[in-house]
């Protein structure tokens, strides 16, 4: 029987990556261990500890990788064509890439509170979420299609609209319907909650 090829040094790193992420999405941060990583990922422990040097070493990188996943499905709006269909992908693309269970578990549960490092991660995450959503909303102000107002908060409400539901649901244990949420938080986006004056 042929042997399969080895895998190059980058390619073992994102083994071990894609089996850290699975088992600490399934057992959590504090009931995971390196063992359990090493037989998921079917190396040895050495193999491990060529690429990183303790749990805590690899549970920051499998967020690292969260993050940039999530802020890379954010698509530039193109104002030479109808935004708003442009909008609620953007969205769609946002809340499917945190909605899924292994990323909305890492992110929003395992991620807080493991110490003042995992904290700081988070915050970073929180800062570059805020900061993308509050470019989009600058350049919608000055082509007239986002009304005037404070872009800071309106950016923190926005990731919020889309991180509370999913950070619940999580904690719930249930699935998120991510075409009702989409509908929600454009619907809020473009039209907001109240008919002012009445129905």
């Amino acid at each position: 029987m042929a042997r399969a090829p080895s895998l190059t040094p980058d390619e073992r790193r994102a083994s071990l990556l894609s089996a850290a992420r699975k088992v600490f999405a399934i057992r959590g941060y504090h009931s995971a261990s390196v063992s359990l990583i090493v037989e998921e990922a079917g190396v040895a422990r050495g193999t491990f500890y060529n690429h990183f040097t303790s749990k805590r070493a690899i549970f920051a990188a499998v967020i690292d990788d969260l993050m940039e996943e999530v802020a890379s499905v954010i698509e530039i709006i193109d104002v030479n064509v109808p935004i708003a269909p442009q909008a609620v992908a953007n969205i769609r693309r946002v809340i499917l890439a945190v909605t899924d269970p292994e990323v909305a578990r890492l992110l929003f549960t395992e991620a807080a509170g493991i110490d003042e490092q995992g904290d700081e991660m988070l915050r970073e995450f929180y800062r570059a979420a805020t900061a993308r959503i509050q470019t989009a909303l600058e350049r919608g102000q000055q082509l007239g299609v986002v009304r005037p107002g404070s872009v800071g908060l309106a950016a923190q409400c926005l990731l919020g609209m889309i991180k509370q539901p999913i950070f619940q649901a999580s904690l719930e244990s249930r699935q998120v319907n991510a075409d009702a949420l989409v509908f929600e938080v454009f619907g809020m986006l473009s039209g907001g909650v109240l008919r002012v004056g009445g129905p």
